[in-house]
């Protein structure tokens, strides 16, 4: 039976990113070395008492302030949701060495969402190595592009592959996740690198049960958020060369230093992320990209609606961080996000590489640029920033991730009235808006009439 605890606060941490030069045209496909795949089991029974954490097809949850929350049908678009348990025996690896310093026994967890029939399946897998800042497994990159990845036919795995996510999984529900064991504090993770190489193998060559039965998987991307894009900056540069099990590297939210390789890499960064102008300054090159979205937030409106329903439902008695501003900027990153994902897929499959981006404009090394409303100049730059009826900042104030929220405060009637006299004016601002970004690679089809329509749907009093 379930039980249920506090929600947790992590701390957040930001480092100076410096990539040098990376060699080299043509991605290279991964080429696994003699790594052990985990042996997989299940998928676990769900019942009406027993289902995964945070599961999309669990019971219904309960309102939120901030908003209507954003539920994921996965049965609309074809899906199913399935967990499984994973087991081996990890080598214990320094981060910042990639050293083997020991050895020991695991078994965790991943959930596979996936197409049903294997005739939609795309080939690409995406692995997400879950975060958890907030002391408890969260799939940001599910929640932000859930849409995206089940419209194109793309696998979803997210792995619980550290021990505060595990051992939080354990306390929530001990009959369903009570042998879950990835190390004790001493080890720090260390087992978490090779526990991910290990499962991405088994996403090619199971063992045990298939979790992606009838499914041939070509192309495995490695994702993961914040903290756990931290995880992968240092997997990709101590790990991944001497494994090569995945293609490619989204890292999202983190600006942690990256080696030279041959592997493709993208880092996707929300306002919020970019703290100077000397880290706006990492170049380009053969296999990277760095792409900065103007007026997001590390943590945007979009998949807060989508996952604080759901902490709220495993975590009764939650509270929701009270900020200084409004929180929330509206800008949907998820859009340059699913961009992102596209590009990769791209990228892996038949080496076109993304566009370049503009950077984040500076007044100075560390004053961000903005015009009259106070909205980010430079970057990528959205619909709904770039022709902008509200301020939305990558900061704020107040609680402790707060910081992290950014903020939203609609510009007055006034100011409205002044930059949008007439609605065909508005409209036609928004779609040359959407042609551009659509134009320079950073909006799909598919997300660029959502944004036509979100403009259509606006009414002012004077128009």
């Amino acid at each position: 039976m379930r039980t249920s605890t506090p929600l947790r606060l992590g701390a957040v941490a930001t480092g100076l990113a410096v990539l040098p030069g990376l060699l080299g045209t043509v991605p290279a496909l991964a080429e696994p070395a003699d790594v052990p795949a985990a042996t997989v089991s299940g998928p676990v029974p769900v019942t009406d008492d027993s289902y995964p954490f945070m599961s999309a097809d669990g019971p219904e949850a309960p309102p939120i302030e901030a908003g209507v929350p954003i539920e994921v049908d996965l049965g609309a678009h074809g899906y199913v949701e399935e967990e499984f348990l994973l087991e081996g025996t990890a080598e214990h690896r320094d981060p910042a060495t990639g050293e083997v310093t020991g050895s020991s026994p695991y078994t965790t967890r991943m959930v596979v969402r996936r197409p049903a029939r294997t005739r939609d399946f795309s080939g690409t897998a995406f692995l997400e190595w879950n975060n958890v800042s907030f002391g408890q497994d969260i799939e940001i990159d599910w929640f932000l592009s859930h849409d995206y990845l089940m419209r194109e036919g793309h696998v979803w795995v997210g792995l619980s592959a550290q021990r505060v996510g595990v051992d939080a999984l354990r306390a929530w529900d001990p009959e369903r996740y009570g042998g879950l064991t990835v190390g004790g504090r001493e080890l720090a993770d260390a087992p978490a690198f090779d526990i991910y190489s290990q499962t991405a193998r088994a996403l090619r060559s199971p063992e045990g049960v298939d979790p992606l039965p009838g499914l041939d998987v070509d192309t495995v991307i490695a994702t993961g958020h914040s903290q756990s894009a931290r995880y992968l900056s240092a997997y990709h540069n101590t790990v991944h060369p001497h494994h090569g099990v995945v293609d490619g590297f989204v890292i999202h939210g983190a600006p942690t230093a990256l080696e030279e390789g041959t592997t493709p890499v993208m880092r996707v960064l929300a306002e919020t992320d970019v703290r100077l102008r000397s880290q706006s300054q990492e170049p380009d090159s053969a296999y990277f990209r760095r792409w900065e979205v103007a007026g997001t937030a590390h943590v945007g409106y979009t998949e807060y609606l989508t996952f604080a329903p759901l902490i709220a439902r495993e975590n009764p008695g939650t509270r929701p961080q009270r900020c200084d501003r409004p929180p929330f900027s509206r800008i949907p990153f998820h859009h340059v996000l699913n961009a992102a994902y596209e590009h990769m897929v791209d990228w892996v499959e038949d080496g076109t590489a993304p566009p370049r981006a503009p950077r984040l404009a500076w007044e100075d090394a560390a004053t961000a640029r903005r015009d009259e409303h106070g909205n980010r100049l430079g970057g990528i730059r959205l619909p709904e920033h770039e022709v902008a009826t509200a301020l939305n900042h990558g900061d704020n104030t107040g609680d402790p991730f707060c910081v992290l929220q950014g903020t939203h405060v609609p510009f007055d009637e006034e100011t409205l009235q002044e930059l949008y006299p007439r609605r065909g004016g508005y409209v036609w601002q928004v779609n040359r808006a959407v042609n551009r970004a659509r134009h320079d690679g950073y909006l799909l089809a598919e997300d660029a009439r959502d944004s036509r329509k979100d403009a259509l749907r606006t009414s002012y009093p004077w128009w």
